[in-house]
């Protein structure tokens, strides 16, 4: 009840003033103002490699498979390294691809009117060749993990390496299998 009373009593001051209505005149006209500039600008800084070319997707995947490869063959030597593990082999799968954030270029044109607007990676040359500029890179997400070791039989040792997978890849203990190895 106190809110409708602030309000009406509000709305009769603004009514009733000069100086109050072209307060909010000037707001809103303000407001109009800002939002019809933005419209102008770059819509986004950024752009994800998917939208670059299918060459580059490529070589993406490639470069997943081996970081799926370099991570099997450092946690094996870690694990191996662990007392009671013994010989140890390590299977990775990613959930995702690398993704890498590129930087963008909109050019707008227009005339009478009707504007457009074509938004392109931003690119360098290196050795001759266009490369897009690359801002940031995210690494894929760890899916699942199964450790074959030989001295996985032993629940301290099981505990262990669980352990010690989560702990170096960031993941949760569902996504860590453990077996012993034959």
């Amino acid at each position: 009840m106190d809110a409708k009373l602030d309000l009406s009593a509000l709305t009769q001051k603004i009514a009733g003033s000069k100086r109050y209505k072209y307060t909010l005149i000037i707001s809103v006209a303000a407001l109009a103002v800002c939002v019809y500039m933005l419209s102008f600008l770059p819509l986004s800084c950024a752009k994800t490699a998917e939208n670059t070319d299918a060459k580059a997707q490529q070589t993406a995947g490639e470069g997943d498979l081996a970081l799926e490869q370099r991570l099997e063959r450092r946690l094996e030597e870690l694990l191996q390294s662990m007392e009671g593990v013994g010989r140890a082999r390590v299977m990775i799968t990613l959930e995702s691809a690398a993704e890498q954030i590129v930087a963008s270029d909109e050019r707008k044109s227009g005339s009478d009117g009707s504007y457009s607007s074509e938004l392109r990676p931003a690119t360098v040359s290196n050795a001759g060749r266009e490369e897009p500029i690359v801002i940031t890179e995210l690494m894929p997400r760890v899916r699942g993990v199964i450790v074959l070791a030989e001295g996985a039989g032993d629940i301290r040792v099981k505990y262990n390496i669980t352990a010690a997978v989560r702990t170096v890849l960031g993941i949760d203990e569902g996504s860590v299998e453990v077996f012993v190895m034959r």
